[in-house]
């Protein structure tokens, strides 16, 4: 019996188990409760000596990710979820180091990869949003563990894997799509990354959704810069005079969202789109989007450090794929304090089971 089999019988985190097996931190009495029976059933007995061999050697967890501002805050939320898993294994030894990048630069990537390696790091939690170069990064450095975060690569080259399936984020887009547009016409994905795995995909099962529903005409349209994607956005209206819909297949949905209610077309336009980061969540409340799909990135950041924590520390074998449901946010849902966030919804549910 390990702490990670008596969370996961318990259904709480390493770290709960953790504080309640060295009485340190606030946990539910019910909790608390629970764990002891679980402890008291399988006669846990902590092996002290191999614990203590362990955090005699301290463990660093390099992290390379976009740039903490970038995208609207989404990455300062996968930080998020990452300091929070950190703070908790503190006391385990258990550090990080980060490097942002610039996605719209590869070899800015490269070069974060590269500082990184040159400090003393354990295992790496990286957002494999630049394929190749991840591979190439891989490739050089094969000696330490790696997390993906936020997107899957169709390779075995990480340890575990923690996304959203996108092929099936992108699928279901377009039932809602068809829920929320049911008339059929002409229906825009715009791609703001194509190079990325998760943005193809997500384009990919939109797509797929409407295959074989000759009333719906798909159409993708790529474009890199903030004018471009305005310019696009009217060119596209002037030449379809049936546009209904708009699939924005990342969290820049506000972006084209404040276009099309300049050019007066929202009332026409079924707008859907990535993420509850600030800007995302007002929009929806303003009614200038009607669907936002939503990755749980504090989650994944969180998760990711837990896995490459029990492969390091306990070392356990991680499990290999952990995949983060597709929560659908409607304006008939969402919070209107932003309280949906991991702090205040998933942990406090957590410890006051």
């Amino acid at each position: 019996m390990t702490i990670a089999e008596i969370a996961k019988l318990a259904g709480v985190s390493i770290g709960t188990v953790d504080r309640v097996l060295h009485n340190r931190g606030r946990v539910a009495p019910r909790t608390i409760e629970k764990i002891m029976q679980i402890v008291e059933d399988h006669n846990y007995q902590p092996n002290t000596f191999a614990r203590n061999l362990k955090l005699s050697k301290k463990f660093t967890i390099g992290v390379i990710i976009p740039s903490l501002h970038s995208e609207f805050g989404y990455w300062q939320l996968i930080y998020d979820g990452v300091l929070k898993a950190v703070k908790e294994l503190s006391q385990l030894a258990v550090s990080i180091e980060l490097m942002e990048y610039d996605r719209r630069n590869p070899k800015s990537f490269l070069r974060a990869g590269d500082l990184l390696f040159h400090k003393k790091i354990d295992a790496v939690l990286i957002a494999p949003l630049l394929p190749d170069e991840t591979s190439a990064l891989i490739d050089k450095y094969p000696q330490l563990p790696y997390a993906f975060i936020d997107s899957p690569l169709p390779c075995d080259k990480a340890l575990v894997t923690v996304a959203q399936n996108p092929f099936r984020g992108g699928f279901l887009a377009g039932r809602m799509m068809k829920l929320l547009s049911p008339k059929g016409g002409t229906y825009i994905i715009i791609q703001t990354h194509k190079s990325a795995y998760n943005s193809s995909e997500r384009a990919r099962g939109f797509k797929s959704y409407f295959s074989h529903n000759p009333d719906y005409h798909i159409q993708e349209v790529e474009t890199t810069s903030d004018e471009d994607g305005e310019n696009k956005i009217e060119e596209m209206y002037r030449q379809h005079k049936d546009l209904r819909g708009i699939f924005i297949v990342n969290n820049a949905v506000i972006r084209f969202a404040n276009r099309i209610v300049l050019l007066g077309r929202k009332n026409q336009t079924i707008i859907i789109g990535y993420d509850i980061v600030e800007q995302n969540r007002e929009a929806m409340l303003e009614g200038k989007v009607d669907c936002l799909i939503s990755q749980r990135p504090e989650f994944q950041g969180y998760t990711a450090i837990y896995q490459l924590y029990r492969k390091g520390i306990l070392n356990q074998k991680p499990d290999k794929n952990i995949p983060i449901p597709i929560d659908i946010i409607l304006p008939e849902n969402i919070q209107d304090d932003n309280s949906y966030n991991f702090n205040h919804s998933w942990e406090f549910q957590e410890d006051c089971i």
